[in-house]
């Protein structure tokens, strides 16, 4: 049996808005290329040894329609489901079966059951190898799941929808060993929920940064406010590697406070970054804009509180509602989806009308925040917690 892997092409900040290429490359944004998400490598990893596979990244290589193969899957995310669609309509109509999977067709089956002979709602270890190719992307730290699920309902996020509500948690000795197999030194925890404050994510992630204290590994992190900020906790993760602490505003009680301008949960926001950076981790900031509680004036008070803050590292994306979840439900209940190209799904685009400005402010805020952001800010600085790894799956399956 012959299978097809494809991760297809997606619309990236540059290609929505040219008018960024002039400022600096900073990584894991619009301009670095980077191995596509774990579906892929866990389904390979499943692949029985009689089945002959291979892998396509579209973003990179064409994709020969022609081909002969009984099986093409497809894995993807909501702002790849057009070019999916389009890949998997063209696979059909010369015979060849398709299974579809990932986090759109599990989030919305209806939207991609007309495309697929197969959707698997639900896709051990990643056969990380596959994406293996030196001198093709840019940035290579390998991805590492060590919780699935979340009790929370943020309104943007589709985890509880897409993985239930219920924590379960991967077995210290897996990730430890997994961690432990790469050649690279760089990873990337994949969940906020490392990072919450309850009872059993504090024992679970002290223990796992306890043990990677002896693996010199640079751990990538992110969260949202609300996050656990103890200092015997941070100081944990701070002797376990962390770099750096990727941090998501918008939607939260102190994000939305740091967005009014209200001092005291300014304050509360600076405290953190001081928390996290005096402790060698770096602050990255993630800022959502154009969710309802959201002004024109928004983007000045962010861009103000990114100076005091002295944060270096920073992207802006636009509130996107991701299909089912409360964002999404809410905006098509009041009539302000302005249309579902999935292609323009991609946090650069404004596919909804905001409740407080209109849809050219909110866009012309949002490249505001990227212009004036990265002309205060040096490159090298931004840059500074990232290093050059792109072997770091190099040999391991």
């Amino acid at each position: 049996m012959k299978v097809r892997l494809v991760y297809p092409r997606f619309a990236r900040f540059r290609d929505t808005h040219p008018e960024l290429e002039s400022l600096p490359e900073i990584a894991g944004l619009w301009k670095y290329r980077m191995p596509p998400a774990l579906g892929l490598q866990i389904l390979a990893a499943l692949m029985p040894d009689d089945v002959e596979w291979a892998v396509t990244d579209a973003n990179l290589d064409p994709l020969d329609f022609d081909e002969a193969v009984d099986l093409v899957a497809i894995s993807f995310f909501t702002p790849q489901a057009s070019s999916a669609y389009a890949i998997a309509d063209a696979y059909r109509a010369r015979g060849t079966k398709v299974v579809l999977g990932g986090m759109h067709p599990s989030m919305y089956p209806e939207d991609a059951r007309p495309h697929a002979d197969s959707v698997c709602e639900t896709w051990v270890r990643p056969r990380r190898s596959i994406f293996d190719r030196p001198g093709v992307y840019d940035w290579h730290a390998a991805l590492v799941q060590v919780i699935r699920g979340c009790p929370r309902a943020c309104p943007y996020c589709n985890i509880p929808e897409y993985q239930g509500r219920a924590f379960r948690f991967r077995d210290l000795d897996d990730v430890v060993g997994d961690i432990a197999s790469l050649r690279g030194r760089e990873f990337y925890i994949t969940e906020d929920a490392v990072m919450f404050k309850t009872r059993a994510v504090d024992r679970y992630a002290t223990e796992l940064f306890e043990r990677l204290a002896d693996l010199d590994a640079r751990v990538f992190l992110t969260t949202a406010f609300g996050l656990n900020e103890r200092p015997d906790f941070l100081d944990t993760l701070a002797r376990g590697g962390a770099q750096c602490m990727y941090v998501t505003f918008g939607f939260d009680p102190i994000s939305e406070g740091v967005y009014r301008g209200d001092r005291r949960f300014v304050e509360r926001a600076k405290a953190s970054v001081a928390a996290f950076q005096d402790r060698g981790i770096r602050f990255f900031g993630a800022f959502g804009v154009g969710f309802d509680d959201d002004d024109p004036g928004t983007f000045d008070r962010i861009l103000e509180f990114c100076e005091e803050a002295g944060i270096v590292t920073a992207e802006f994306f636009i509130a996107t509602p991701f299909p089912n979840t409360p964002l999404w439900h809410q905006w098509r209940a009041e009539g302000r989806l302005l249309h579902t190209d999935w292609s323009r799904y991609n946090c650069a685009n404004v596919v909804h009308r905001p409740k407080h400005m209109t849809e050219n402010e909110l866009m012309d805020g949002f490249l505001r925040l990227w212009r004036e952001f990265y002309s205060r800010v040096p490159v090298e600085d931004s840059l500074s917690c990232f290093t050059d790894t792109p072997h770091a799956y190099a040999g391991r399956r």
